[in-house]
């Protein structure tokens, strides 16, 4: 499949889709994205919302406001249910290891934890301030279904993960051996039923997923290609409880077919 056909059938998949599409495709900030959909539309973040709180936590560990080594008070309380990372009873776990279950399990208990430390306003603010993202905020910790209802969510848009994940990529943010920290950590992601669903090449995908009902979500970079690439694909308000694959098929048949017309590219 070349540029042209990928475009028809990206149109055509989207076009199909029982619910709302955004993707984005594209090599930098400095060149035209490759393909796009929706790509500035605010969208629900569900978990792609923890990449710019890993950065935050990153960008205060910059700052010396954090250490990676700095042990957090994870309490019984806020143990949720969801978590395959904290047994019962108070614990303390790091910095560096909170943001690593934060992003490659997922974990809301996690996120949770770091969300106290660091604040809503300092991630809103180094999301909009330093990184200059238009659609990107966060509201509410995870599973607080209670301020859901009373209309606070967590949002974001293709657009600003592209923006985010290049800055990240291009050295604009942060500090080299921290960059690196954030890449290791979102590359070893252990959600892979999305974009890389149907890819079997061996290769490095530095990216987040998301999902709640009716809402999945995959975006990041594929580091291992000639050229970096970004790829994102949003969905949402569509037919599939959380957990259901079927969204998760959707985004895989789109992964596929980026995938095989730029991996040579």
């Amino acid at each position: 499949m070349n540029p042209v056909e990928l475009e028809a059938f990206l149109n055509q998949e989207a076009g199909a889709f029982p619910g709302k599409c955004a993707y984005l495709v594209a090599r930098s900030l400095e060149s035209a994205p490759l393909h796009t959909r929706l790509a500035g539309e605010r969208v629900p973040s569900a978990s792609t919302i923890k990449t710019p709180i890993l950065l935050t936590a990153l960008e205060q560990v910059r700052q010396g406001m954090l250490s990676l080594d700095d042990l957090l008070e994870v309490p019984q309380e806020a143990i949720l249910p969801d978590t395959e990372v904290f047994e019962e009873g108070a614990t303390r776990c790091s910095v560096q290891n909170l943001l690593y279950w934060m992003i490659t399990e997922s974990d809301n208990t996690a996120t949770n934890v770091l969300l106290d430390t660091l604040g809503f306003d300092a991630v809103n603010e180094y999301c909009a301030m330093t990184m200059g993202l238009q659609n990107t905020l966060c509201q509410r910790k995870m599973l607080d279904f209670a301020a859901a209802q009373a209309g606070l969510d967590n949002f974001t848009s293709a657009a600003d993960q592209w923006r985010m994940y290049t800055l990240l990529h291009s050295g604009s943010i942060l500090s080299p051996s921290l960059r690196r920290t954030a890449f290791s950590i979102l590359s070893r992601q252990r959600s892979q039923d999305a974009l890389l669903r149907y890819i079997p090449d061996e290769l490095i995908f530095a990216h987040k997923t998301g999902g709640l009902d009716g809402v999945a979500h995959d975006c990041g970079l594929f580091l291992s290609l000639k050229t970096p690439l970004f790829v994102a694909v949003f969905t949402w308000e569509g037919p599939s409880p959380d957990g259901d694959p079927e969204q998760k098929r959707f985004i895989g048949r789109l992964g596929r077919a980026i995938f095989n017309t730029y991996k040579e590219v």
